[in-house]
């Protein structure tokens, strides 16, 4: 047990160690200071303005913010639309993979465009090396970049004063991608590649199996000279082309997409212990970063710290949660005692659909990172976790991405619940909400309102609309109470942005393709535009002094407040929809 913890505490303190100097880094490249790569980046940084011809001078307001970064994300989802539908007649296709259909294209366009990357199909067999190199990773890198342009336009209208600008989300988005991700991602590729990660554009290779294998008519395998097989396999065809690029941005930019169906628990994408390290500390690096960033934004760390408390809080109560559940297992797994479920000599616990290599410690920790940082990238598979396992990754997700969240987006998110518990807090002792010295006002309110609800929202009409579709129940592969929450995992990972999902979904319907599309529109674009009308809104505002009856935002009081308060948004409105998922079958698994 303490090698688990240890294990544990190593991912939690290099994830904080690293976060903390990265958070100092990104300030100054948002500031449009010099830093160490501008040596490298500067020159071509001029150059893409000159391209695009646009004033890098030009001081945005709220509205021409927003429709700059709408407009980007609009031809961003055409172009990649283009490219998944036109893929069997454009280049880089050396297995000859036809187009997607209408429907797959549009849900597949709409996830990488909104951060989410969820997928309906398996990289290796339905995407050629252009979709996914010119089509999927230049959308996880673009993507990312828009929620840390939103997110700094937003810390600029907290800390003005009657200023009409929030910044030029051009200048924003460029900076972000050249002197974050781009070294980051380059740092992270050249370990995958190192470590056994293909990077390359050969077509994909066919190899003898060390031993061959039977398979059933209902496509089981099984022993090649069991009586049941009606088919021998010898070979087996192993996927390439460029997987370490695209691996090293999905997780940095909380993107989560795989090259491959199996995504990071693939030893093409995740091939030793180093890179299940690095990769699993990337996916909260950037996130976590950004709250320390905010504390030196507005020239009060105790402010970025206490946002970090809190969330590290919820991170941490929630990894501990999903390893006790699958540590522990379950009766069945147990059969009474039968079954040896320690950890001598063994990873012990329940190991189905986790990957040998990883155990039960390692498929903990990056479950609990990869659905509080709204990445999706997973290392064993969620639809065989526990009951309770499973729920915990749906209540991170479903708490409105705001867990340290997706990049940008999690961080502006969570903002809304800072000002709903200031709102609330004033409420009680009876004074106009302030928040770092501004009134907050009706029109800031509403803006609030709107970051903390529409994830929820969005969730539970999802799932009910897909639940309304004979489609879906023919979709599901387990009935009951597993086969709902197959369904409602589908909702929250779309709904919040995520894209990880329950494995016994067949989601590859033109209804649930649409609905889940759909809902990842919703969730990230209407969010993002009440960030910048709470900013637009903030900027224009003056400070008042603060009093000895102001609310201190930075104590161990408010970090409380701030985690009951996202709890009960959060964790409360979903409770009946988990009540029919997965709370109903772990009652039935330990009372039947």
């Amino acid at each position: 047990m303490m090698g688990e913890v240890f294990e544990y505490a190593v991912y939690l303190a290099l994830l904080v160690a690293l976060a903390i100097p990265l958070s100092g880094y990104l300030n100054r490249v948002m500031a449009g200071e010099r830093t160490v790569l501008s040596r490298v980046f500067t020159p071509v940084e001029n150059l893409i303005y000159r391209g695009i011809r646009v004033d890098r001078t030009e001081d945005m307001g709220w509205k021409r913010y927003l429709v700059s970064a709408l407009a980007f994300s609009a031809i961003s989802l055409v172009g990649l639309f283009a490219i998944l539908m036109l893929q069997g007649v454009l280049p880089g296709n050396p297995e000859g993979l036809p187009g997607l259909s209408w429907d797959l294209a549009f849900n597949t366009a709409v996830s990488f465009v909104t951060n989410t990357n969820w997928q309906s199909y398996s990289g290796e067999s339905a995407l050629s090396y252009f979709s996914q190199a010119i089509g999927l990773t230049v959308q996880n890198f673009v993507t990312p970049a828009v929620g840390i342009a939103v997110l700094f336009a937003l810390f600029r209208g907290i800390v003005a004063e009657n200023a009409p600008g929030l910044g030029n989300f051009w200048k924003d988005a460029t900076r972000a991608v050249l002197f974050v991700l781009l070294p980051l991602s380059l740092v992270v590729a050249i370990v995958d590649v190192a470590q056994g990660s293909p990077q390359n554009l050969t077509p994909y290779e066919t190899v003898q199996l060390v031993e061959p294998v039977g398979v059933t008519a209902d496509g089981t395998i099984v022993d090649a000279d069991d009586p049941a097989a009606v088919q021998t396999v010898t070979e087996e065809v192993i996927p390439l082309g460029p997987q370490a690029s695209q691996v090293a941005i999905k997780q940095l930019g909380t993107n989560g997409g795989g090259y491959n169906g199996v995504n990071s628990a693939s030893p093409l994408e995740n091939p030793s212990p180093l890179t299940n390290l690095i990769q699993c500390v990337s996916l909260l690096l950037i996130p976590v970063s950004l709250v320390f960033s905010f504390g030196r934004f507005v020239n009060d760390r105790r402010q970025g710290r206490a946002l970090f408390a809190a969330l590290f809080i919820l991170l941490l109560a929630g990894l501990v949660a999903i390893a006790y559940f699958e540590q522990t297992g379950t009766p069945q797994l147990a059969q009474d005692g039968a079954v040896y479920m320690g950890m001598t000599d063994q990873s012990g616990g329940n190991m189905e659909g986790k990957e040998a290599r990883f155990g039960v410690t390692d498929s903990s920790v990056w479950a609990a990172f990869t659905t509080a940082a709204s990445n999706g990238a997973v290392n064993s598979m969620h639809d065989s976790y526990t009951p309770l396992g499973g729920m915990v990754p749906m209540i991170l997700m479903a708490l409105g991405e705001v867990v340290f969240g997706g990049v940008g987006c999690g961080l502006y998110s969570l903002i809304g619940f800072v000002l709903l518990t200031v709102f609330i807090a004033g409420l009680m002792v009876g004074r106009t909400p302030e928040y770092l010295g501004k009134k907050i006002g009706p029109k800031e309110m509403r803006m609030a309102v709107i970051l903390c609800v529409t994830t929820p929202l969005v969730i539970l009409v999802g799932a009910a609309v897909m639940c309304l579709d004979p489609a879906t129940v023919d979709s599901l592969t387990n009935t009951g109470a597993h086969g709902f929450s197959e369904v409602l995992y589908a909702a929250i990972s779309a709904g919040g942005n995520n894209g990880s999902a329950f494995a016994g979904l067949g989601a590859n319907t033109p209804m649930i393709n649409v609905v889940l599309g759909l809902e990842m529109l919703v969730n990230r674009f209407i969010p993002l535009a009440a960030a910048l009308i709470l900013a637009g809104g903030l900027a224009k505002r003056s400070k008042v002094a603060t009093s000895s009856g102001t609310l201190s935002t930075c104590n161990a009081m408010f970090v409380f407040l701030l985690i009951v308060i996202v709890l009960l948004v959060g964790a409360l409105t979903m409770f009946p929809a988990l009540a029919l998922g997965p709370i109903a079958e772990h009652l039935q698994m330990v009372l039947g």
